[in-house]
């Protein structure tokens, strides 16, 4: 008869921490707590836990959890075989018994009890008392090694990976499984360093009024990007720890660093205040005006990130209008400023582009099966909509800058040869409703942004567009 298996939750058995995951969920239903969370921890972190899962209720996804899925399948086999297996966390006992709920392999489940916190040398002793005959243990963390001390064998998952040797010098090692962390990656992934050419909006302004030639005006602008992108970032961060859920139903947004597990929550939620806050430190001294465009771009963002995601056609003009915010800083840096139709332009081209972005979404839900996803307001059959308001907004885009070029004098007065610009709307005209049709089609990235970046004939026509404008100046 082969020894018992007992399994670790957090890190092993799943790829997240259960103690965050209740954290958020808390914070999502109950933001007030967020005072209460010392007064928590001074009673000691199993009562914190047991608190949290109290505020959380349901708030977890415990299906959605990302698992260790060929530790999953060992555990499966050995059951098929016999062999006893228990699941032994320091998590709280009742968001534990969920998780081996929907695994259905345990024969039995200890967690944290309010009192007492299951964890290292505390565990340890509790599977001595239980084991006598000796057990093996599947772990992850550091405070593990407490544990493989007096286990008969040892599974090191994931993160125990990196330190192979230090849990074989402990207990013989009977089986290993997941993937050590990388943790750089993960965090570069999560960052979103893609999305930073978006802030590229803050140059179009010193573009169209010759300002890149006043270096003082060229240096606050780069400096502006590089704030935004800082700052944007952080909200990518806090974006993602809010949708955890609905990324991990999602066909493409369950394998971001958060969602999967490849990046700790922790992470997550120190990277993200400190980001924004480096953000507006900088653009505070680069600009009072520039600051306050940041500060509104961060309140609408957080206020999309709280619900206006999931408002069907707010929330893309939501996303138009963060666009718009980056334009309006680079318009700021300038003297005198742009006209106000570019603001309008830019308002109604990425409204039409966040519509792509959905539309590509509505049809992953037809495709699937699935009415809607949870926390956002498209459900399936809304395709036609979609499609219908989203062209719509992108052609007007493009009669919004043939309309500037006719009836605006500022142009002729500010570039040297201002005919060039045509090419603008040219190009435009061209790319718009080829996007619009592979979005018909099902043959779009789900984010136009990235897609522009990746396709040749977008990139080959982007460069076509900025060499006419430098040549207009």
């Amino acid at each position: 008869m082969r020894l018992p298996l007992c399994v670790d939750l957090d890190g092993t058995l799943v790829r997240t921490d259960l103690l965050y995951e209740t954290l958020l969920a808390a914070l999502r239903r109950r933001p007030w707590i967020v005072l209460a969370l010392p007064f928590w921890l001074l009673a000691g972190r199993a009562h914190l836990k047991a608190r949290l899962v109290e505020a959380a209720g349901d708030g977890v996804d415990i299906a959605a959890l990302p698992l260790t899925e060929d530790l999953v399948d060992y555990l499966r086999s050995e059951r098929q075989a016999g062999r006893r297996i228990e699941l032994v966390s320091a998590s709280d006992r009742r968001a534990v018994e969920r998780v081996a709920a929907r695994v259905g392999l345990f024969d039995a489940v200890f967690g944290s009890d309010g009192d007492t916190n299951l964890k290292g040398p505390v565990k340890a002793r509790a599977l001595v008392e239980r084991h006598p005959e000796g057990f093996v243990y599947a772990g992850d963390a550091r405070a593990d090694l407490a544990v493989w001390e007096h286990a008969a064998g040892a599974i090191p998952v994931n993160a125990a990976l990196a330190r192979r040797d230090e849990v074989a010098a402990r207990a013989p090692i009977e089986a290993e499984f997941g993937t050590p962390p990388r943790l750089g990656r993960a965090l570069f992934k999560a960052l979103r360093p893609h999305q930073w050419a978006k802030n590229a909006l803050v140059l179009l302004p010193l573009l169209l009024t010759r300002s890149y030639e006043l270096p003082a005006v060229l240096v606050a602008a780069l400096a502006t990007i590089a704030l935004f992108s800082l700052a944007a970032s952080g909200t990518y961060l806090l974006n993602d720890l809010l949708d955890l859920s609905a990324d991990r139903t999602h066909p493409s947004k369950r394998d971001r660093p958060l969602a999967s597990g490849a990046l700790p929550i922790p992470i997550g939620l120190v990277l993200s205040p400190l980001l924004i806050a480096v953000g507006l430190a900088g653009t505070l001294l680069v600009d009072p005006d520039v600051f306050l465009a940041l500060v509104a771009y961060l309140g609408l963002t957080l206020a999309y990130s709280f619900g206006l995601k999931t408002q069907p056609v707010v929330d893309v003009l939501t996303l138009g209008s963060l666009f718009t915010l980056r334009l309006l800083a680079g318009h700021l840096l300038v003297d005198g400023g742009v006209p106000a139709w570019l603001l309008v332009f830019c308002m109604a081209f990425f409204t039409s582009l966040a519509l792509v972005k959905r539309l590509t979404e509505v049809r992953g839900l037809e495709e699937r099966g699935v009415v809607s996803i949870p926390g956002r307001g498209y459900h399936a059959g809304d395709g036609p909509f979609v499609l219908a308001l989203g062209l719509t907004a992108g052609i007007s885009s493009v009669f919004i800058f043939i309309i500037y070029l006719v009836a605006d004098p500022l142009h002729a007065v500010r570039l040297a040869d201002p005919e060039w610009l045509w090419v603008v709307p040219a190009v435009l005209g061209w790319w718009v409703p080829r996007v619009w049709l592979l979005a018909s089609r099902g043959e779009m990235h789900d984010d136009p942004v990235v897609f522009a970046l990746k396709d040749r004939q977008s990139l080959v026509l982007g460069t076509i567009a900025v060499l006419a404008v430098l040549v207009a100046g």
